[in-house]
């Protein structure tokens, strides 16, 4: 378990507590389970066996709308709804490729499977986010939209506060997060020489001061109230299982060790991508799954099924899904689910993707692992030579999950995205070379 600060967030003041703290959400390489599940409420459903139900067994496949291209996903307090963050294209003349990677926001009602995308209170294709990240308050729905933190409901959407000029939040440069009530928010603001500045501002007035936390490298806030947990970069994470390469597209289920309520116990999970995480209630489990090379789409399962229950395949899906991938005359996956930032161009020898501080960064094809290491600009690097002559490159990580010499599979984890090097914000810099030429990723 890694260690960390506990920082209780009121009227300006900094109260800090020595604690062991929680991982990353329920994610790298699993290793979360157990956390992410009792911050959930989740460990209740453990203490509480229903006969022969298993509820750490999420096979069954909900059937849920088709939401492509999802990033985030997070449950509301009564697990009902899940607020999702999809990628919306959209035409530019900014960029080399003639389009740009933006956030939209929606919900989708899990028991009818309703989705609301919304602006204004108006039913239309898109709510436009400034930010990834939501926060769920009762049947409100926190965002930000360029200065202003405005809030969701089925009643409308309403602005709460805008912050100065100088405090607006701009994705991926900037990083912003509600606390679990919603009264207060946090910025971290990143710089090309690694550091970082924070701060924490309130929702309904937007007043924002200085957060001094000295050798902090990330910031989380606590499943409930006004605690805001920061950790650094000297701390290691503990590993309890591994994910399976995502492709094939097919529903593959994981098992990981949990520690829960102080005992051992097994979990079975599907190998999904993202922000894995289970309803606070504890009877679904979501998640990202591949759909294509770079496509992807929003899952849910559910969870407490009978030990002895087979898992449900979805075999026309992942048919259909693996169809899709080996037509691609491509041969790259997307390594991170997120956003692409900055394409290939000029000086920059390659393209970066937008991702949150810790999601996995998987291989984005098959091939075996030739230099684990630092460099200056480009901090952590995990490199991958494939066949044909061609090498990948992966910087600016957080964590390596392979070494030297390991084969690894098109799909397969391999490192976690950080903040590394010589980076403005949490993302993963895909580099590519063919015969030692710098190639374009994405067409590959």
């Amino acid at each position: 378990m890694r260690k960390g600060a506990r920082y209780r967030v009121a009227n300006g003041l900094v109260l800090i507590a020595s604690i062991a703290a929680s991982m990353l959400a329920v994610l790298a390489s699993g290793a979360a389970v157990a956390d992410a599940a009792e911050d959930a409420g989740y460990v209740a459903a453990v203490d509480q066996p229903d006969g022969g139900i298993d509820p750490y067994r999420c096979v069954e496949r909900v059937g849920v709308p088709a939401i492509e291209n999802a990033l985030e996903a997070v449950w509301s307090p009564g697990g009902t709804h899940l607020a999702f963050t999809r990628i919306v294209a959209s035409n530019s003349g900014r960029t080399v490729t003639g389009y740009e990677e933006d956030p939209g926001i929606g919900t989708l009602e899990v028991a009818t499977g309703r989705v609301f995308i919304v602006h204004n209170g108006r039913h239309i294709r898109t709510l436009e986010a400034g930010q990834p990240e939501v926060r769920w308050v009762g049947e409100q729905l926190l965002y930000w939209r360029g200065p202003y933190v405005r809030a969701w409901s089925a009643s409308g959407d309403v602005a709460l506060s805008q912050v100065a000029d100088e405090h607006w939040p701009m994705f991926p440069r900037d990083w912003a997060e509600f606390s679990a009530d919603g009264h207060l928010f946090s910025i971290t603001r990143y710089f090309m020489d690694g550091q970082a500045h924070r701060y924490v501002g309130q929702t309904l007035n937007g007043h924002v001061t200085p957060l001094d936390v000295p050798g902090a490298t990330y910031t989380e806030w606590a499943p409930t109230g006004q605690v805001l947990l920061v950790r650094s970069d000297d701390h290691k994470a503990l590993l309890m299982g591994r994910i399976t390469p995502t492709v094939p597209a097919g529903p593959s289920l994981d098992r990981f060790q949990v520690w829960a309520g102080g005992t051992l116990a097994t979990a079975t999970l599907p190998n999904l991508l993202g922000a894995r995480s289970f309803s606070p209630d504890g009877r679904h489990f979501a998640g990202v799954a591949r759909t294509g090379l770079h496509e992807t789409a929003l899952e849910v399962y559910r969870c407490g099924t009978p030990a002895n229950a087979p898992p449900s395949r979805a075999d026309p899906v992942s048919r259909s899904r693996q169809a899709r991938i080996d037509e691609d005359p491509r041969r790259f996956v997307r390594p991170p689910v997120g956003s692409f930032s900055q394409f290939l161009h000029g000086a920059h020898t390659g393209v970066d993707i937008a991702a949150p501080f810790g999601s996995l960064i998987t291989a984005a094809d098959e091939g075996r692992a030739t230099y684990v290491g630092w460099r200056p600009a480009g901090g952590r690097v995990v490199c991958v030579q494939h066949d044909r002559g061609t090498e990948s490159r992966y910087y600016h990580g957080s964590l390596a999950l392979v070494r030297v010499g390991r084969w690894v599979w098109r799909g397969e984890p391999i490192a976690a995205v950080g903040m590394t090097g010589l980076t403005p914000g949490p993302h993963v810099h895909w580099e590519v070379k063919a015969s030692h030429r710098i190639v374009d990723p994405i067409k590959q």
